[in-house]
């Protein structure tokens, strides 16, 4: 009878403890997805529209945005020269391959494929016509947002947020003229 006492005492204690640690495992685990679900581009204090995106909880930036008009979600990477994505993902967007060589990546030398995206858009901020890298051997379904996108944008890093905005037109052309436009998004 004492051996059962012992475990009620013990036992209720150590489930609400268990409870607590796994609530605070799930916590964290969604602090390291994605903060900017749904980017929007707003007018910015100098009349051109941006979007800003917050850090998550490893001081990444990912966001939702779309290619081609199918959502995808994307972690900026300017270590990325292209849009870089898992060939699951360019299968899903039905993206027409062609063979892409050898791509130098963390993990080493892959052979690749490459497709050019009609749109990259994000909040708003549309790119057209974007070069795309796809490895086979990429793990998961996020896509990895490059220079072949950012390099299009001004990008500002200050406080914990990502400003991204359109590059005013080198010859001046109105928005939708050029490869770049903002809210023109499918």
């Amino acid at each position: 009878m004492n051996g059962l006492r012992i475990v009620q005492k013990i036992g209720l204690p150590l489930l609400v403890v268990l409870g607590l640690l796994l609530a605070l495992v799930a916590s964290q685990g969604s602090r390291r997805g994605n903060p900017n679900p749904n980017p929007v581009a707003y007018l910015g204090p100098s009349g051109v529209p941006q979007v800003v995106l917050k850090h998550n909880a490893v001081d990444q930036y990912v966001t939702t945005g779309s290619i081609n008009g199918e959502s995808v979600e994307f972690l900026v990477d300017t270590g990325s020269v292209d849009v870089a994505m898992p060939y699951q993902v360019a299968q899903r967007l039905r993206l027409q391959l062609r063979p892409g060589g050898l791509s130098k990546t963390g993990n080493g030398n892959v052979r690749s494929w490459s497709a050019w995206l009609d749109t990259v858009d994000v909040g708003g901020l549309v790119a057209r016509q974007v070069k795309a890298t796809i490895l086979p051997n990429m793990q998961g379904e996020q896509v990895l947002l490059g220079m072949a996108y950012l390099k299009r944008m001004e990008v500002f890093l200050a406080g914990g947020e990502l400003t991204l905005r359109p590059h005013p037109s080198p010859s001046g052309e109105a928005p939708g003229e050029s490869a770049n436009t903002w809210g023109d998004s499918e």
